[in-house]
């Protein structure tokens, strides 16, 4: 075979004749040579996958209209399935199974990643071409990735290829899909750039995107001919918006009719100049571009076949063809299977897949065992005689066996779709989970908590609900697959109540080299094994904070797992207040609103809701603002509910706060977020169930939360109290005015000293040398660690300061570390004689406090003083269980008990 690099002219006059092929003719089949003889070689694999193409499009699945001839081919030479399943009805998700061989709930990919998603496929997965990389195979990949958001759009990470064991990748894209722009220079109508990464075209200026990929497979199969190759020929057809080449989308205009369209605007008719949808991109049934995209994709099927039987390849080369999930049914109809892509009726997740595999897997022949994509990485590492990976779970079976014979029974009787959406897709699927059991397939819809039982070997158009006249079999079904989901911490988020999410503005999935630079980590939190881990060890309450967030109208989603702790909370705020904290617990949940005296505001304890969380099983909280309403839920029935003007601003601050146990959290999101369309629906159903779940409290806490909650009631609706209020708050002021060595809060003390630090930093050298020394010797004892592992030197923040406290841990009794803790301690007793003044105790404060008390108990000043505010709160107190009923009975049992 001639050298490409060392002959050019060749390389021109291939390219030449590779073109006229692409945009004229069939690749005519060469005629197949002896292939080499080579047992010890590895097989190589080509992995066709197509995007979007339902069940019934290829001529050998029955399609009358489609012509598929290279794919037929294909199908008598190997085995076609009649039960291949897509491990979910949208693209994301399937490409996560494909790669990793796990479940798409496990991976924590469960819809199609939007364009600045914080949710990459981590890098922590063993992936099937990293495992074949490490053994020997040449690696590559053509085509849509979809398992990354985009740097143009605004994720902080981006994941690519590369980074998942494919040495060599091509046409990736760098922005969202979906848009026609499938012809040179690949840039959809405005767009300041190409929406993929191909510099420049090979096949012309009118370089078509299916030809060049399929070119550039060829060159990558030549390229590697030497080698075991992995080849991932992931196309972007058949996705809408639907763009075939023109010569071929008029050769089946004339073949059949287009069907009504779906759509009246078709922007690519309009940028042609023409009105609706006249050029069918969006036709129903027998959609020209439909067909003439997959002819393409044929096309390369076929000029593929030809290279590996003209380098003596075909009969080592395992090649595949499949798709991500069924049609979209705007275009195309997936009958008899019923509904399409993001729907899990069968023709949503049933998909075409053949395989070819000279004399391993027989020819001409049909499977109809089921199999879903995730059984690709363990039936291909046992067809090429490599191990699976240890530390890796894989979820998918083998299925070589029936590869080899297709009566083979594979060793599971039970397959598994979990798909929770917080709205419908816009295609028409709807938030649920699946089982097909056997013959049987049951879908739960999890936003209605309806079933549907259907026996697929009597109705594969599943036109049949038989949940009624079998609920032994529904129990039977919902039971399995509550389990399931249990195994692998499939999680259901409560779906929205007030709001309609919209933009995401920060999240953090804390996968490995992608957690967000925008938390502010201390000693007390890392971030490992994909999960945000608040620390043991610790002796006080700490929060993790965003930096720079701004947000107001929003919906907040974060996993979490109580572990030891008491007291979770997810802590919000503004303009240098808190404005409301969700507190979670091992019992129950509630919303706290905070004291504003800007506004003024105090704090209030509003809906709380029992539940009895596992401390060692992740829920998820969904939170919602919307306006001057809060709601947090676990699930559609146990929430707990907030209304207060307080909530109506934007806010500046986000935590997440645990007490001093351990505790973990996952997924955290925050979208911006617009009125749900069935909001008053909703409320009425909040109002409804809240207090369905009573917290049971002891009389006392019953007594100081009903108190904190009738002050700040009273105080916003009665002009009285809040006169009475103010009364007492003048008096304090005064009280503070003319004693303020007694009557200064411990906040106000420390704001003192923090002004006056700054100052004395600005203005006072010695001071200024004092503290540095202080900080130079806390250095000191950073580097003795680091030099004692330098490798966590090297740790990003969100591990750095958790490594360094256990480092200062394991090493607090070292000779060496001890002498510099000792200088540190040294340097910070000579800072703190010198300026004494700045280092006083919050317990001296209030001894201090207390003493100069002690010398005003004579002063009639401060006694009249005392003595008045002393009424004037004694007669706010009155006002206060005068006007509210439960408030006074709620002492007077507490009386009753105390007598």
């Amino acid at each position: 075979m001639i050298s490409r690099r060392r002959f050019p002219r060749a390389v021109a006059l291939l390219t030449l004749l590779t073109t006229v092929m692409l945009s004229s003719f069939r690749p005519i089949q060469a005629e197949k040579p002896k292939a080499v003889s080579n047992k010890a070689t590895p097989p190589n694999i080509v992995f066709i996958l197509a995007d979007d193409l339902g069940w019934k499009e290829l001529s050998c699945y029955g399609n009358g209209f489609n012509e598929t001839p290279h794919l037929d081919r294909l199908a008598r030479e190997g085995m076609r399935f009649t039960q291949a399943y897509a491990a979910a009805p949208v693209c994301s998700p399937y490409r996560a199974a494909l790669l990793t061989g796990q479940h798409p709930a496990r991976v924590g990919i469960l819809d199609y990643l939007r364009p600045n998603s914080a949710n990459g496929l981590s890098t922590a997965h063993v992936t099937l071409p990293e495992v074949l990389s490490k053994n020997g195979y040449s690696t590559g990949m053509i085509g849509k990735w979809h398992l990354t958001g985009y740097e143009h759009h605004g994720a902080e990470h981006e994941v690519k290829p590369r980074d998942h064991g494919f040495a060599w990748d091509f046409a990736c894209e760098v922005k969202g899909v979906g848009n026609g722009a499938n012809f040179w220079p690949y840039v959809f109508r405005t767009q300041p750039i190409s929406w993929i990464d191909i510099p420049k075209p090979r096949l012309g200026k009118n370089e078509y995107l299916v030809d060049r990929m399929n070119l550039e497979a060829v060159d990558f199969i030549e390229r590697n001919r030497d080698r075991p190759f992995f080849l991932y020929l992931s196309h972007y057809a058949t996705h809408t918006i639907l763009n075939g080449k023109p010569e071929l989308t008029k050769k089946y205009r004339a073949k059949h009719p287009p069907g009504k369209s779906t759509r009246t605007r078709c922007y690519l008719c309009q940028d042609h100049g023409h009105p609706g949808d006249s050029l069918n991109h969006w036709a129903g049934d027998h959609n020209p571009h439909l067909a003439a995209m997959l002819e393409s994709i044929d096309d390369g099927v076929g000029m593929i076949s030809e290279k590996l039987n003209e380098l003596g390849l075909a009969e080592n080369t395992i090649v595949i063809f499949s798709s991500d999930n069924g049609g979209e049914t705007n275009v195309t109809s997936n009958a008899p299977l019923r509904g399409g892509k993001s729907q899990l009726y069968e023709g949503g997740i049933r998909v075409p897949m053949i395989v070819r595999w000279p004399g391993k897997v027989p020819a001409g022949t049909i499977s109809n065992q089921p199999t879903v994509n995730s059984d690709f990485y363990p039936t291909l590492l046992e067809a090429v005689g490599i191990e699976r990976p240890s530390d890796h779970a894989i979820d998918g079976v083998s299925t070589l066996a029936n590869w080899k014979a297709s009566s083979a029974k594979l060793p599971r009787k039970d397959l598994y779709w979990h798909y929770p959406l917080d709205r419908p897709h816009f295609l028409g699927g709807a938030s649920g989970g699946a089982i097909r059991s056997g013959d049987w397939k049951l879908i739960e819809f999890f936003d209605s908590g309806k079933t549907e039982l259907y026996s697929l070997v009597e109705d594969v158009s599943e036109a049949k609900d038989l949940s009624i006249e079998k609920p032994e079999i529904v129990s039977q079904l919902k039971t399995k697959l509550a389990s399931w989901r249990e195994k692998v911490e499939a999680r259901i988020p409560s779906p929205p109540l007030l709001t309609e999410p919209r933009q995401l503005y920060a999240a953090d999935h804390f996968s490995l080299g992608q957690i967000s630079s925008r938390w502010h980590f201390n000693k007390d939190w890392s971030a490992e094994n994909g999960i945000l881990q608040r620390a043991a060890g610790g002796n006080d309450t700490t929060r993790i904070f965003l930096k720079d967030a701004m947000f107001r109208d929003v919906l907040i989603r974060f996993d979490f797992r109580l572990r030891k702790s008491k007291d979770l909370r997810l802590v919000t705020g503004g303009n240098g207040h808190y404005n409301a904290v969700v507190h979670i617990r091992p019992d129950h949940f509630f919303i706290q609103t905070a004291m504003d005296r800007d506004a003024p505001y105090f704090s209030y304890r509003h809906g709380e809701c029992a539940f009895d969380f596992d401390p060692d099983r992740w829920y998820t909280m969904t939170v919602e603002f919307l306006g001057d309403h809060l709601v947090a839920h676990v699930d559609r029935d146990h929430l707990a509910y907030a209304r207060h003007p307080i909530l109506d601003r934007e806010r500046g601050y986000f935590a997440l706060q645990v007490d001093e146990l351990p505790a973990e959290f996952d997924n955290v999101q925050i979208l911006t977020a617009a009125k749900h369309k069935s909001q008053a629906e909703n409320l009425k159903h909040i109002l409804k169930v809240s207090g369905n779940h009573p917290v049971e409290k002891s009389l006392e806490e019953q007594f100081a939360i009903q108190k904190s909650n009738a002050h700040e009631w009273l105080y916003q609706r009665h002009e009285k109290y809040r006169d009475l209020c103010a009364e007492v708050d003048r008096l304090d002021e005064e009280k503070k005015k003319r004693f303020p060595e007694v009557f200064q809060t411990h906040k106000e003390f420390r704001k003192k000293i923090a002004k006056r630090r700054k100052k004395l930093l600005a203005e006072d050298p010695m001071y200024k040398e004092l503290l540095f020394a202080t900080h130079r010797a806390a250095r000191a004892m950073e580097r003795f660690l680091l030099e004692l592992q330098p490798a966590v030197d090297d740790l990003p923040d969100s591990r750095k300061q958790r490594e360094l406290e256990r480092l200062r841990l394991n090493f607090q009794n070292d000779a060496g570390y001890r002498k510099l803790v000792a200088a540190r301690d040294a340097a910070q007793r000579v800072l703190e004689e010198a300026y004494p003044k700045l280092f006083v105790s919050d317990k001296e404060f209030s001894a201090s406090r207390n003493e100069e008390r002690k010398k005003l108990k004579q002063n009639p000043v401060f006694q009249e003083l005392t003595s008045l505010r002393g009424a004037a709160w004694r007669v706010q107190q009155n006002h206060l269980f005068k006007n509210d009923e439960k408030l006074a009975e709620l002492q007077r049992q507490l009386e009753r008990i105390n007598q």
